[in-house]
């Protein structure tokens, strides 16, 4: 079996969740003896050195990369390509989170490596590539076409809209409901749809009316991780580019951090992330309120695995309910105590005060941080619960049976009978 990936971004070094988890499924493709190969097609919007590409193919057994295709995926970094997207929405109505992955630079180079070739299965990773599904269709007729949905999409518009007053309000709101249509005709069109929690899951299966599989993500627990931090420090990991992640931040930063400090004077905090946007010389420009007195800030780090090793706990504060948080899944894994909001819990089984704490309030909030912070035991507890968690819900078996449900080669429990729909109507 052979299988096309397309990826709206280039997926190493592996530093976000939404990587964390592609990579994570690019594994487990690899793992399955039937594949024999996995040929990746992506976007990026930096260069992409030879030295990245190579590891990311020493990472994933099977693996081949074609050259990258520049398009950027934070668009209003690259003002030049606003004034196509607007006209995209405004004329022909394609709605934004569509309209922005809109170039014929990326249609002309996607027919060029297709070109004479023949793949089993497209594996789409996230909304994004699936923008060319009417191009995909035309070029690969004959291959099953899986899309993997980190999250449902058109909610986080919904979100925004929800958020804003006025005439902000009411064009968020008009932009959800195209940005739904689209999303629904898109998961009607492909033949399998992947989900990464029950709660996505459901979500999907009512917006489009097709049984999503769900795919565990696999965590496997990292060697060497339970020793045991005793000093009063705390860490943060995520995409800062991710707005539930910032205004999470933003939160703990300005309403719980001033009680954790006032309990435990000597408590620290090193926010590790990049996406803050910069000065002229490439400084993050940091708020405020995230440079209170013992908070650091540390940009984007590799070695993100030593910044966990230092740590007595993860703080994991997210407003929004999309997918799953992997910083979670994470920080379990590498035996880290976890306080976070109940949203940063969303689509997970657990339990607050078994494997992490959950709190939405900043006092209790706080009160947990300092629990965490204070007490050795509370942080032996939650971690042996949390590692009981990785093997019960997170191991590669499970996670294999699901992807072989998505590419044809099991029958799953539940999956969309329809037969296959005509072509999506938005044009590549």
């Amino acid at each position: 079996m052979r299988i096309l990936h397309l990826s709206a971004d280039f997926l190493w070094p592996a530093g976000d969740g939404g990587r964390i988890r592609s990579v994570a499924q690019l594994r487990v493709l690899s793992s399955l003896p039937e594949v024999d190969a996995i040929e990746m097609f992506c976007l990026c919007e930096e260069e992409i050195s030879s030295e990245r590409r190579a590891e990311l193919m020493r990472e994933i057994p099977k693996l081949m990369i074609f050259e990258p295709v520049f398009h950027p995926v934070h668009l209003f970094r690259h003002p030049r390509y606003v004034p196509r997207v607007v006209l995209l929405r405004v004329f022909r109505g394609i709605p934004y989170m569509a309209a922005k992955w809109h170039s014929p630079t990326v249609r002309a180079a996607l027919t060029r490596a297709l070109a004479g070739r023949a793949f089993d299965v497209v594996w789409i990773n996230g909304l994004g590539m699936a923008y060319y599904l009417p191009l995909i269709r035309a070029l690969l007729p004959r291959a099953r076409v899986v899309l993997d949905q980190h999250n449902v999409e058109s909610d986080r518009f919904s979100e925004f809209a929800r958020r804003q007053r006025g005439l902000r309000r009411l064009v968020g709101e008009a932009e959800w409901r195209v940005a739904r249509g689209y999303e629904r005709d898109v998961l009607r069109r492909v033949d399998a749809v992947g989900a990464i929690s029950e709660s996505d899951a459901s979500a999907l299966r009512e917006l489009a009316g097709v049984e999503p599989v769900v795919v565990p993500q696999i965590v496997s627990i990292a060697s060497g991780e339970e020793s045991d931090v005793d000093e009063p420090r705390l860490c943060y990991a995520g995409n800062l580019t991710w707005e539930p992640n910032v205004r999470g931040v933003d939160w703990f930063c300005r309403e719980v951090w001033p009680l954790v400090r006032r309990r435990v004077p000597s408590a620290t905090l090193e926010i590790a992330g990049a996406g803050l946007p910069t000065d002229p010389q490439g400084v993050q420009i940091v708020p405020a309120a995230w440079r209170a007195p013992g908070i650091t800030m540390l940009g984007f780090r590799r070695d993100i695995a030593a910044v966990y090793a230092r740590s007595a706990a993860m703080i994991a504060p997210l407003f929004g309910p999309f997918g799953i948080s992997i910083k979670l899944l994470e920080a379990f894994r590498h035996g880290i105590p976890v306080v976070t909001t109940p949203d940063g819990a969303w689509g997970l089984p657990i339990t607050s005060g078994r494997e992490a704490y959950v709190e939405s309030e900043p006092a209790a909030f706080a009160s947990r941080v300092v629990d965490v912070l204070t007490s050795p035991a509370a942080r032996v507890r939650l971690r042996a619960a949390a590692y009981a968690y990785l093997d019960a819900h997170h191991a590669l078996p499970s996670a294999q049976t699901a992807v072989r449900a998505l590419i044809g080669l099991a029958e799953p429990s539940r999956i969309d009978a329809h037969a296959r729909p005509e072509p999506a109507a938005v044009p590549a």
